[in-house]
């Protein structure tokens, strides 16, 4: 339903999308019928391709009602067949969204992302998630851009003691898991009246963490930017940000 509903998209950035399942042609037909879908859908009934990209669930028995049935997963291919990126997980009940797809994988902007910005003496930072709503099972990914603002700058780790390092954080939610924090290297910064170096972050910064959805309900994200800026003279006071980024809930097909 998502490849659907994010169809415009696709051929607007001139990529062409297509589903393979094990499932025979007469199913894929009622399915397509049934849910209005208008791009290719491929039966591999003897897993034949299936086998070919190597993501055939070994795990079950030959004998089993579940064979054949593929790793949920997809494949991005360029124009001269070349498999360029892929994004597989090992439970059934678990994948990408097709924006975090669109945002993270072919660098294109979904539509339909929630964004709040926030401004102060020392940054600009964007919150963002990459759809609005979110089906059970969904995986989307929670960034946020910092433009630090009158010549000051973030610290990074490693720093020496005594020093509060830039940190993002979530408030606990039911069924909602806030993966771990990608944080960029700072640039080495060497303060020679007290003869240390530091590690910084000046001018941008891009933070990123996935979020895996199990509810089966709407939900707020609530995330926090904890961090201390500096300038060439001075350490000015910790200080904090909260983020809040609303998310419905869509039931699957």
């Amino acid at each position: 339903m998502e490849l659907q509903e994010n169809l415009n998209t696709f051929q607007s950035n001139n990529v062409q999308i297509c589903a393979i399942s094990y499932d025979p042609v007469e199913v894929l037909q009622t399915f397509s019928e049934k849910h209005g879908i208008t791009y290719p859908l491929l039966s591999d009934t003897r897993s034949d391709i299936i086998r070919k990209f190597g993501i055939l669930n070994t795990l079950v028995p030959e004998d089993h009602a579940w064979y054949g049935v593929p790793f949920p997963g997809t494949y991005i291919v360029d124009e001269n067949g070349k498999v360029t990126d892929t994004s597989f997980y090992a439970n059934h009940g678990v994948r990408d969204s097709i924006p975090r797809m669109l945002s993270e994988h072919l660098h294109i902007s979904p539509d339909g992302r929630v964004v709040q910005k926030l401004e102060n003496d020392t940054l600009t930072a964007t919150a963002e998630l990459s759809a609005g709503s979110v089906r059970r099972g969904q995986i989307q990914t929670f960034t946020l851009e910092i433009e630090t603002r009158n010549g000051r700058h973030l610290h990074a780790k490693p720093l020496p003691e005594g020093y509060l390092p830039t940190e993002l954080s979530s408030d606990l939610i039911e069924d909602v898991a806030f993966g771990e924090v990608e944080y960029p290297p700072g640039q080495p910064f060497r303060l020679e009246a007290l003869g240390e170096t530091l590690h910084i972050y000046k001018e941008h910064l891009t933070l990123k963490a996935s979020v895996k959805n199990l509810r089966r309900e709407p939900f707020t994200l609530v995330a926090h930017l904890h961090y201390q800026a500096c300038d060439d003279r001075e350490c000015h006071l910790p200080d904090h940000l909260r983020f809040e980024i609303p998310v419905s809930y869509l039931e699957n097909a």
